[in-house]
């Protein structure tokens, strides 16, 4: 269907050797960006396994408690994932930006499965004591580090290889993936738990270990993106420090609005599949396996909204549609005490957890807008450190914040840090917009952007 496409439109004979040279390339496209969300899928399948059973494994590695400290160490324990997200920014931008993003992609894969092999064969607490949590702590950490160069190295991949409005598609593709990767985790964990409801999660860590260095070989077939190849060609990579990377006051505008929209996700994320989920259990006499069947559904209609969200930004500006559901969200939080307060039953807590994570969804679909807006050499990086200091500031205010305020002011408390969360969001949203270089709209709907991309990205 490709070679009619091409052969209709470019003129040129199919025995052409510009026809055949075009095709290849064409054909090397669509494995590296199949790659690309092959890998995303892998590495968040890993990175979230732990966090859908964490209803389990906390029992395992960690000593018995009364149920307040026990949703401390739950919350340490989340939180300790993006403690090392800002080193790994820093790490894995610094190699991203001045030795290619391929190679940093395939080390970010191979360390995500190593830690997942470490936590399937790792003792439980009643068996090497203190020792269980520490290991168990540091995969976490490792894991985190590992994620951010995983995730911010796919946008800026898929960036840097397609061309708008296909773009804001394709990088909603890598959102997608990622989240049909915690998706997966959810049913993998829930099926081994189901064969063997002692030491199935340990089948799923071991799983997860191997295909993680499936992906980390298949990787290995990718090419660098064109502009990158051509700023390392051109010299313009040489005598680069990490200070040279880091924002600039040309790009701190920018780097600060993504901070501020990534700034939302950890919080509706915990919000829905923790602290809700947590009512499950205490309310309904929900198990373990019950809790992580029900968030699999959860999960599944939050892939399908950001396939839509996808969908939708190749035909509306990404800017507007961020606009739009940001507002909905904020009306939407004012009901959301009312809303908990009246559910009676475990379908109408699914409905609330659907709608926290259909109306927030970050920036999605307009990541490659936020990541053109850094120049090619420091992209990889300030795109990281954004995204990574999003994830660890929000984690830790989020994980103590809730259960710190729903102790003391219930649910309306937690309302009200969400409604603040989403203001951030709503001022950095028209904040990047307004600061956004993009010339008359072609149509209503869909303004090009190119002029916006080519200044923000000198």
């Amino acid at each position: 269907m490709k070679k009619h496409k091409l052969h209709k439109h470019s003129g040129l004979s199919q025995k052409d050797p510009l026809f055949k040279k075009a095709s290849k390339r064409n054909f090397a496209d669509t494995k590296s960006l199949t790659l690309i969300q092959i890998g995303a899928f892998l590495e968040y399948f890993d990175l979230y396994l732990y966090v859908h059973m964490a209803v389990v494994l906390n029992e395992i590695f960690f000593p018995k408690t009364d149920p307040y400290t026990a949703s401390l160490i739950a919350a340490f324990t989340f939180s300790s994932t993006y403690i090392l997200r800002p080193i790994g920014a820093l790490f894995f931008g610094y190699l991203g930006d001045l030795f290619g993003r391929k190679s940093t992609i395939i080390m970010t894969t191979s360390i995500m499965a190593f830690c997942s092999f470490t936590i399937a064969s790792l003792p439980p607490y009643q068996a090497i004591g203190i020792t269980a949590p520490i290991i168990m702590i540091f995969c976490r950490m490792l894991q985190g580090f590992s994620s951010i160069g995983e995730f911010v190295g796919a946008m800026t991949y898929v960036t840097e290889t397609t061309s708008p409005p296909k773009t804001y598609f394709i990088t909603t593709l890598v959102a997608f993936f990622t989240n049909l990767g915690s998706t997966f985790a959810l049913a993998i964990g829930a099926f081994f738990m189901f064969i063997n409801a002692e030491n199935g999660w340990r089948t799923a860590f071991y799983f997860g270990s191997a295909i993680a260095v499936i992906g980390s070989v298949a990787r290995s077939q990718l090419r660098e993106t064109p502009e990158f190849s051509h700023e390392y060609l051109s010299g313009n990579t040489k005598n680069k420090t990490l200070k040279d990377l880091l924002p600039s006051h040309k790009t701190k505008r920018n780097f600060l609005c993504y901070l501020g929209v990534e700034c939302l996700r950890p919080f509706y994320f915990y919000l829905s599949f923790i602290y809700i989920a947590a009512i499950l259990r205490n309310t309904y006499g929900y198990t373990t396996s019950e809790v992580i069947s029900h968030n699999l559904g959860v999960s599944f209609i939050e892939s399908l909204a950001i396939l839509a969200y996808g969908r939708l930004g190749l035909h509306y500006y990404p800017m507007k549609i961020l606009k739009i559901r940001g507002s909905l969200f904020l009306v939407f939080s004012f009901f959301l005490p009312f809303l908990l307060g009246s559910a009676s039953t475990p379908y109408h807590i699914f409905l609330i957890q659907c709608l926290l994570l259909i109306l927030g969804e970050g920036a999605c679909p307009a990541h490659a807008l936020f990541i053109r807006a850094f120049p090619a050499i420091g992209r990889y990086t300030q795109a990281s450190l954004a995204y990574a200091l999003s994830r660890i500031v929000m984690t830790l205010t989020t994980a103590y914040g809730c259960t710190l305020v729903g102790e003391y002011f219930g649910f309306i408390g937690i309302t009200a840090l969400l409604i603040v969360f989403i203001g951030i969001y709503l001022v950095s949203v028209f904040s990047f917009s307004a600061t956004s270089n993009k010339p008359q709209s072609l149509n209503k709907n869909y303004p090009a952007e190119t002029n916006f991309e080519t200044s923000s990205a000198s």
